[in-house]
């Protein structure tokens, strides 16, 4: 349906009062400024990632991620035309799910934890466990958009989803044990002078090959 892949972008920007209340009210200034951290660092992010799926919503010509499933199964996946997007939205979507290199949120060296550090117990549980399901929904994201979702030779299509859907997970834990954070300062100039215009140059060379075509 065409409301699904809205939805996912209106709850991820719905995610961003949980942790400035779940920051604020444990009454903590480093749990406050870790929460400080992830709203700015979200809204920075968010964007870019948003534009980045522009491209494969215009080369699909709809929102429907049914349809540009269907669309990657009959051509090529999307990954190659939207190579540059694809960047985009993986250095994007490890800052949204606040890993590391883009883990300043939680610097260990600087806010103890982040937002979640006067937590125990299962709310303490239920901040991982939203960060894990962020990362999984961010990785079926790219999945479906980039790599032709459920469509592979052989084998049925929900296998080839899990297996590609298991791959990403797996590239975004390896780079968290392999990559060193940033500072603060590099990570705003990340988001708002690399891959913001980067990301609004690829949608509108992609809207000019569309509408050529």
């Amino acid at each position: 349906m065409p409301i699904a892949l809205i939805l996912v972008f209106a709850l991820g920007s719905i995610g961003v009062y949980g942790f400035i209340i779940g920051g604020w009210a444990s009454d903590s200034k480093y749990s406050l400024l870790g929460s400080m951290r992830t709203c700015a660092q979200l809204v920075s992010y968010e964007v870019s990632i948003a534009l980045a799926v522009l491209g494969v919503v215009m080369m699909g010509q709809s929102l429907s991620l049914v349809d540009i499933v269907a669309k990657q199964g009959a051509t090529i996946w999307f990954v190659v035309p939207q190579l540059v997007g694809f960047a985009v939205f993986m250095v994007a979507g490890v800052a949204e799910t606040n890993r590391a290199p883009f883990d300043l949120p939680e610097a260990e060296t600087e806010l103890v934890a982040g937002y979640h550090t006067e937590y125990s117990g299962m709310r303490w549980g239920l901040f991982q466990m939203a960060e894990y399901i962020n990362m999984i929904v961010l990785s079926a994201l790219a999945v479906t958009l980039f790599f032709g979702g459920w469509h592979g030779p052989w084998v049925p299509g929900p296998i080839w989803f899990l297996v590609k859907l298991a791959l990403f997970v797996s590239v975004f834990i390896w780079i968290r044990a392999s990559l060193p954070r940033l500072r603060y300062d590099q990570l705003m100039r990340v988001g708002w002078k690399i891959l913001l215009p980067v990301a609004t140059v690829n949608a509108v060379i992609t809207a000019v090959l569309v509408v050529g075509v």
